[in-house]
């Protein structure tokens, strides 16, 4: 079947929308039929059927600024969507990690060494905590009470990322010390557990969070 000139016109707006697969062909299918019957009405004008697909999306606007309409929307479900899965794994990686220091998985490390790690690790709790909920509030059901633009939701969500990066790979560098020292005194189920899910939170915060850099990613908008 031949291409049209509505299909082309999708074509380029899908490589400039973000979002999921899912989000990207929900958009561009209701822009889709919206455009089909703008070129109807033109059809029944009397233009030709690509005359009047051309008209139709000329009058829509270019695929680059539909584009840029649609980024806060999306921007804003992908920041919602990974500060509650940073959000979600900090209790579960508390848990699993504090079993297995009073299980005595950590007796080997130095008490000064442990004090001094808790009170930074307490610090980067206390700032990523309500940047995460600022993040996942603003972008979430609670956007009518918590007023917070798009871009800055986007930082708070680096900022806890990056808190997530230094407490996961505080406690990974600490297991580490410790296998080679001291292998006999850790407890194999929480430690093993507590570094798998450290290490996925890890890999969302490296790998996903940066790409909503409001740099990069973000138009600046409410």
């Amino acid at each position: 079947m031949a291409r049209t000139v509505i299909d082309d016109y999708l074509d380029d707006l899908g490589t400039r929308l973000t979002g999921t697969w899912w989000e990207r062909q929900a958009i561009l299918a209701e822009i889709g039929d919206g455009l089909l019957d703008a070129a109807e009405h033109h059809r029944a004008q009397g233009l030709s059927l690509e005359a009047a697909q051309a008209a139709a999306v000329e009058e829509f606007g270019g695929p680059t600024a539909v584009a840029e309409e649609f980024t806060p929307v999306l921007s804003g479900k992908r920041i919602h969507r990974y500060g509650c899965t940073l959000t979600s794994l900090g209790p579960v990686i508390g848990i699993l990690w504090g079993t297995a220091a009073l299980l005595g998985s950590f007796s080997a490390v130095p008490r000064s060494l442990t004090i001094l790690g808790l009170i930074l690790m307490g610090c980067a709790v206390f700032v990523g905590v309500p940047a995460s909920f600022a993040a996942v509030a603003s972008t979430g059901r609670a956007s009518h009470f918590v007023r917070i633009p798009t871009r800055l939701a986007a930082k708070a969500l680096l900022v806890t990322a990056i808190m997530s990066v230094f407490i996961d790979g505080t406690l990974l560098i600490t297991l580490l010390t410790l296998i080679a020292e001291a292998p006999r005194d850790l407890v194999v189920l929480p430690v093993t557990l507590g570094a798998l899910m450290s290490i996925t939170r890890i890999t969302i915060a490296v790998t996903s969070v940066p790409r909503l850099s409001p740099d990069r990613a973000l138009a600046a908008t409410a």
